[in-house]
């Protein structure tokens, strides 16, 4: 039962980030003008940016309960390392919820401003920690499935990699830097762009990246090949794929889907296959009284 409802808990979290990621990228991010209701309402008007923001809302609180459920029955029933990687991902529910209403309750002094970006960002990527943790607390009642080493080597330092591309992905997205290089493989016609523009930087560190990710996986390819490193490698080459198309297409909106659902994706994949890594004590595991 508690894996199951982790799970949930984790998939539920992965398609709230997905469909945030469709909320934004139609705009439909200050839909509701009100919050924690829609219009004053839990049936706002019927119209499609309304409804995607709200369902939004939706999803949020359905995963908001998984969480708070997987939280009690994992202290009922496990050991220390579990029980704190999903209260931490309980503390950032709140943080979450908490970023979710500012960003609709200040949006219009900070629209236009840095201080938009800074807290809009800070909420996905809050979002992200939280899936993070919840892969960690699922992999960790899962311990007897998992190898320690042996089949992924390099795994935590690829899955941080992945997590620094995913936050500076997140800083390109919510500065509207998805086109300040708007060819590829060249930024504005130039091997080397003028870097005067913040845009323009953002956007190369997260090509570079990209580039980097691509090679060090090639590379724990080549150290150990099986399922595993194979299905990691289709899984980065899709995303820098989709990444170069969301380009290339001018941030066409399912191509930019795509890209937001394999990044997080992967990021889940990975921090499943680093937790062996990162919490090899197996004593944790054991259920609380035996």
């Amino acid at each position: 039962m508690v894996r199951l409802i982790l799970g949930l808990a984790v998939f539920t979290v992965y398609l709230l980030m997905v469909l945030g990621g469709v909320v934004t990228s139609t705009g439909s991010g200050l839909a509701c003008p009100d919050w924690p209701l829609c219009y004053g309402t839990v049936a706002p008007p019927v119209q499609v940016d309304i409804w995607l923001e709200w369902g939004h809302r939706l999803l949020g609180g359905a995963a908001g309960l998984l969480i708070f459920l997987s939280a009690f029955l994992v202290h009922r029933k496990y050991g220390r390392l579990p029980r704190v990687t999903v209260g931490i991902a309980s503390i950032l529910l709140l943080c979450v919820a908490l970023l979710g209403g500012l960003v609709v309750l200040v949006h219009a002094p900070l629209l236009e401003t840095i201080g938009h970006t800074v807290i809009t960002s800070s909420h996905i990527i809050v979002s992200t920690l939280i899936l993070v943790s919840l892969v960690f607390t699922y992999a960790l009642v899962r311990s007897s499935h998992l190898t320690v080493g042996g089949t992924f080597p390099y795994a935590v330092p690829l899955f941080f990699l992945a997590g620094l591309q995913a936050v500076v992905g997140v800083v390109v997205r919510y500065s509207e830097a998805g086109l300040a290089c708007p060819d590829f493989p060249l930024c504005r016609e130039a091997v080397v762009p003028p870097l005067e523009d913040f845009s323009v930087l953002i956007h190369l560190a997260h090509r570079a990246l990209a580039l980097f990710l691509v090679g060090f996986t090639l590379f724990i390819l080549a150290r150990r090949f099986n399922a595993r490193t194979l299905i990691t490698l289709l899984l980065v080459l899709a995303q820098a794929i989709f990444g170069v198309l969301s380009v290339l297409t001018t941030l066409f909106l399912p191509v930019v889907f795509f890209h937001i659902a394999l990044g997080f994706f992967l990021l889940g994949w990975l921090a499943y296959h680093a937790a062996p890594a990162l919490f090899p004590v197996r004593l944790e595991f054991r259920e609380a009284g035996t």
